[in-house]
């Protein structure tokens, strides 16, 4: 009797802690998406001037993307685990 009880709390202990590391990393990629907007905004300012410093801004743009790309993909990755985790729990009732 109590081994399922005691898996379905382990599950709900996981459930929250993933629940808290999607909200942290959420806020974590909002904060990429607005440096990705700085840099493109720093990018296009920059497109009428000097060459070289309009090729830094677009590396730095390039860096800033792809940083918040795999955030954006650890996400969906945390989000389909809380998806599976919801499911265990589902089956155990």
């Amino acid at each position: 009797m109590t081994a399922p009880r005691d898996e379905k709390q382990a599950l709900l202990t996981e459930q929250f802690a993933t629940t808290a590391a999607l909200s942290a990393l959420t806020g974590e990629y909002h904060r990429l998406l607005q440096r990705c907007a700085a840099a493109g905004f720093a990018r296009q300012m920059l497109e009428q001037g000097d060459a070289e410093a309009l090729a830094e801004a677009a590396e730095t743009e390039a860096q800033a993307r792809s940083i918040a790309e795999a955030c954006h993909q650890r996400i969906e990755d945390m989000e389909q685990r809380l998806n599976a985790l919801s499911r265990e729990i589902a089956a155990l009732r």
